[in-house]
């Protein structure tokens, strides 16, 4: 349940820093931004939000879940959805 009914959560599970500001009066601005994006990102992994897929991973696991985007990555031609990996069967399969 969003609190904020006008806020949009971006669903983003990764970090990479933006580049650090030229100007030093510009670090405290630079420092709260960096730290809302990593508030997110862990927001986003604590309720389990999946970013869409459009590539299969390179070497993926036993276990691992992934959201396809059923167009770019259409595991076994079955759409749009979350998959999981079967180690035993190599493949995707729609959860």
């Amino acid at each position: 349940m969003a609190t904020y009914k006008d806020r949009v959560v971006k669903s983003v599970t990764h970090y990479q820093p933006n580049p650090l500001p030229v100007n030093e009066q510009d670090l405290g601005l630079y420092i709260t931004n960096e730290l809302k994006r990593l508030g997110d990102i862990l927001f986003n992994q604590a309720t389990f939000r999946l970013e869409r897929t459009h590539t299969a991973p390179d070497k993926p696991r036993g276990g691992d879940i992934r959201y396809a985007d059923g167009t770019d990555w259409n595991p076994g031609s079955t759409g749009e959805g979350i998959y999981f990996f079967n180690e035993t069967t190599s493949a995707w399969v729609k959860l």
